[in-house]
Formats: C-alpha cells, sequence, structure tokens
C-alpha cells in the first residue's frame, strides 16, 4: 500500500512540476515561425477565400435544387467552408489566449 501511494504522490509531483520545465521549450525563432504559419490559416485572406467558397455554394444551390446530386455537392462544400472558417477563428482564439 505505501508503494502505491508513493508512486501516485511521485505521479502528481511530475504532472504539477511539468508547466514548470515546459515553458521556455520552444526556441523564439520557432514561435516566431509559428506565428507565421498561424497568421496566414487565420488571416483576413483565408477568411474571404471562406467567405467566396460560402458564397458560390450558395448561388449553385440556389440555381441547382431540382438536381440532387448536384445539392448534396453544395450542402457538403458549404458545411465543409464553415468547418474550415469556424476551425480558422478557434485557432486564432486559442493563439491569442496562449499568448497573453
Amino acid at each position: 500500500m505505501t508503494v502505491k501511494k508513493f508512486f501516485t504522490a511521485a505521479l502528481f509531483a511530475l504532472i504539477y512540476a511539468t508547466p514548470l520545465f515546459a515553458q521556455n521549450i520552444m526556441p523564439p525563432g520557432m514561435t516566431n515561425m509559428a506565428e507565421s504559419i498561424a497568421e496566414i490559416f487565420t488571416g483576413a485572406f483565408v477568411r474571404f477565400i471562406f467567405i467566396i467558397f460560402l458564397c458560390g455554394a450558395a448561388v449553385t444551390y440556389a440555381f441547382n435544387k431540382d438536381n440532387e446530386k448536384m445539392k448534396r455537392n453544395c450542402i457538403a462544400i458549404g458545411v465543409a467552408s464553415a468547418i474550415l472558417m469556424g476551425a480558422s477563428g478557434i485557432v486564432e482564439a486559442i493563439w491569442t489566449a496562449a499568448r497573453n
């Protein structure tokens, strides 16, 4: 029983000490590169592209309501674009929260 308590206490100590060691793992150059990559995927240009995709899917859906196969494709493209746009916003929110 005491061995189990010792390992449990050691595990908790390791879990609580990990953030202290992990703060400076990433070199500054890597952080700058990660920020620039994140800015590419969360920037205004990418959001503009997703808006064009959503509008194109809506127009195609409106003109091809009778064609079931095309309607399914338009809905799939619209849903995928909305998910990607939402993911872009979520990544940006997490990135800015982690930076502060």
